[in-house]
């Protein structure tokens, strides 16, 4: 396992601190620490590259024992790299230019450099990333290089609320896409409802408006980002081919913080970057950022970005330290239970350690005083106690061995939707609800879930999965449609919200509305919106459940069985066997409904779907909670312990997080033995049982 910190961060800490902490990070039980290495702090002038400091630290380090990760950061361009040519910075929509400045979190400025599409930039970008990986490649105890701190259209943090980016060479790389995929203007023309006679006249949308333009623009930026970041991966094995290379986004691109996406916003997609690196790793500021459910949302980001990692080792590459940055003097400190928590989630969803942002309270700028896990001086804190605590549990050769079993539950996640949403003027959120509201109600009740990317749907007839969810299941391909139907067919329960297949992957309205034909033998007969902010109610003989935004008349076809009706009598819920399985279709969007009003009714139906024991091995799995206020976590929502299951070889291991105050009751049935195990966590408790097979 890794453990340990952020350190350097040019020009901080100075150097007069550098050996003390370095001293109290291997008494912490810390085994590996991360530097920075910032572009303009080393290449000073063209060709000209000073690793003193980074020299004297990794020296440091291995007088302690300590692993090293270099995170390489060429967003902090030197300023000789401009050329005063206007047309070569990043460009918004509107035809604001984006100067070098200083951001928050790059002390020494020259952010955000120059567009990659630059063909002159970016060579100069890989030059710096294969001296600097050249230079380290010899030196013993480097663990990793990571090459692209938190990958993103590098502006767009700052630049939220405009498009980007439209520089000469982004708009040519653009047209080279379009004419990959299209071949011909005719072909464009047809696709994007316009009457094109050359590709000169071809430009990227500068607003919402058209679906297909925008689409496309989305599209080519997530994959241009992973050609990016190809390049830069090529660079640094280059300079250390026998070194591993990682990357980490700030949170799931899909998800988002608080819940309301950022995928096409921002352009981070897990499940494309992941692809091209050896290992993967996640930002979280749980406190910070993610609002009073943190202990839930963080769970949700990591098994999300775990889930893209697949069988790459996945890391908490930052995890908040100290106060964040909201306010002149920084945001809410986590406790030490918080740290313990955080820990134990990562370590749930199948992670291999955690990197705390930062060891040191920040000096300067905006990031000022937050986000150290020690104090101004160095000293220990409840955080870094707690931190060493799950440092000496965690770090051990058993988990290292350890691999997640596969979860039987699972939440389909559509990248296509996912744009659709977007291009309807950035409504990503609502498609980042419905995510998470099915799995928090699997959450809430202590039922293990997952998620299955539209990438990984090949894996799904051999993956183990029992149940699958398609929240808010606006696009589905005609080959998506064929697995869910082979899925059903032997044996699956495939569950879907409204509208399943409304559209093609091109934005166009399927008319024929022949998905939902095919899956649920059902025939649309009209979408009809619900008043702002009302919900909607549908009766079945035992009870109820609620929807949001909008509702889906249809009308069933022969063998068709009607579950739950809404109050006019139309069909709520229906159910289509086919096979060994069947194929359930709700005429509303229940998750999202339970993402934001936690309403129990509807969470018992939706967990209803669920295989309740989650895991093959487990035959019977059963919770009992004595929930009482949490003050770490102010959420209405109760929570259920977390329960993840992964295997040794040997042995198999029961890892439990305990998100509540109160005492939870785990009763386990192993399938390989039917003795019931019986586990009492009480009050954030986190515990790993090892069970011999």
């Amino acid at each position: 396992m890794l453990y340990g910190a952020q350190y350097f961060r040019p020009p901080f800490p100075s150097t007069s601190c550098w050996r003390r902490d370095f001293e109290n990070m291997k008494s912490l039980g810390f085994n590996c620490v991360k530097l920075w290495a910032v572009w303009n702090w080393i290449e000073t002038s063209p060709g000209e590259f000073h690793f003193d400091e980074l020299d004297e630290l990794c020296d440091i380090a291995q007088n302690h024992d300590l692993k090293v990760i270099i995170n390489l950061i060429p967003e902090g361009a030197p300023y000789w790299t401009w050329d005063g040519d206007e047309e070569n910075l990043y460009c918004t929509a509107d035809g604001k230019r984006i100067h070098y400045g200083g951001p928050a979190n790059i002390p020494s400025a020259g952010w955000p450099g120059r567009c990659m599409d630059d063909p002159k930039f970016a060579a100069m970008v890989c030059a710096f990333i294969e001296n600097t990986a050249r230079h380290f490649a010899g030196r013993p105890g480097i663990f990793s290089f990571d090459v692209w701190n938190e990958p993103h259209l590098e502006p767009m943090y700052d630049y939220r609320s405009d498009l980007l980016c439209y520089c000469k060479h982004s708009r040519a790389a653009f047209t080279r896409w379009l004419q990959k995929k299209y071949s011909n203007t005719e072909n464009l023309s047809r696709a994007w409802y316009r009457k094109y006679s050359a590709w000169s006249e071809v430009e990227p949308p500068p607003r919402f408006g058209t679906w297909a333009d925008m689409l496309d623009w989305r599209k080519f930026w997530l994959e241009n980002l992973g050609r990016w970041l190809s390049l830069r991966v090529a660079a640094c094995k280059q300079g250390a081919p026998d070194i591993p290379v990682q990357t980490h986004v700030a949170y799931s691109g899909i998800l988002g913080n608080r819940i309301t996406g950022g995928l096409a916003n921002e352009l981070g997609d897990e499940f494309i970057l992941a692809k091209q690196v050896d290992f993967f790793g996640l930002s979280s500021f749980p406190k910070w950022l993610m609002g009073e459910e943190h202990y839930y949302r963080h769970l949700l980001h990591n098994e999300m970005v775990s889930q893209a990692a697949g069988d790459k080792p996945f890391f908490q590459i930052e995890l908040q330290g100290g106060g964040g940055k909201p306010g002149l003097l920084g945001g809410e400190v986590p406790t030490a239970a918080d740290i313990r928590i955080w820990n134990y989630n990562t370590i749930a969803a199948g992670g291999r350690g955690t990197i705390y942002w930062q060891y040191a309270p920040e000096p300067a700028g905006i990031e000022s005083p937050g986000f150290g896990l020690t104090g101004f001086k160095g000293e220990n804190t409840p955080r870094s106690l707690s931190a060493a605590a799950c440092a000496a549990e965690l770090n051990r050769a058993l988990l290292d061995k350890a691999r997640r079993l596969p979860v039987r539950n699972a939440v389909y996640v559509s990248r296509k939707t996912d744009l659709l949403c977007f291009a309807s003027e950035r409504r990503e959120e609502l498609y980042a609800k419905s995510l998470s509201g099915f799995f928090k109600a699997a959450y809430a009740r202590g039922i293990p879930c997952r998620f299955l990317h539209e990438d990984q749907l090949a894996s799904l007839p051999s993956g183990g999965i029992k149940v699958l969810y398609l929240p808010m299941p606006l696009v589905i391909s005609k080959a998506e449609a064929d697995v869910f139907a082979a899925f059903v067919t032997a044996g699956g329960t495939l569950i879907s919200e409204a509208c399943p297949g409304l559209y093609d992957e091109a934005g166009l309205l399927n008319q024929d509305c022949g998905i939902i034909k095919r899956l649920f033998n059902v025939n649309h007969v009209e979408v009809q919106a619900l008043a702002a902010n009302i919900e909607i109610s549908a009766s079945f003989s035992t009870g109820s459940f609620k929807g949001l935004w909008y509702r889906q008349l249809v009308s069933p076809g022969e063998g068709v069985i009607t579950r739950a009706s809404f109050a006019d009598g139309a069909p709520a819920l229906t159910e289509y066997r086919q096979g060994k399985g069947k194929a359930v279709w709700m005429g509303t969007f229940s998750a999202a409904c339970f993402e934001t009003s936690a309403d129990a009714a509807t969470g018992d139906f939706l967990a209803s779907f669920l295989d309740a024991s989650g895991y093959e091995v487990i035959d019977t799995l059963s919770v009992y909670t004595k929930n009482t206020p949490n003050a770490a976590d102010n959420s209405p929502l109760i929570r259920a312990p977390v329960l993840r299951l992964a295997e040794t070889g040997e042995s198999y291991m029961v890892i439990l997080v305990n998100h509540s105050e109160g005492e939870a009751h785990i009763a386990i049935t192993f399938t390989f033995n039917p003795k019931v195990m019986e586990i009492a966590l009480h009050g954030l408790e986190c515990k790993i049982i090892e069970i011999a097979k």
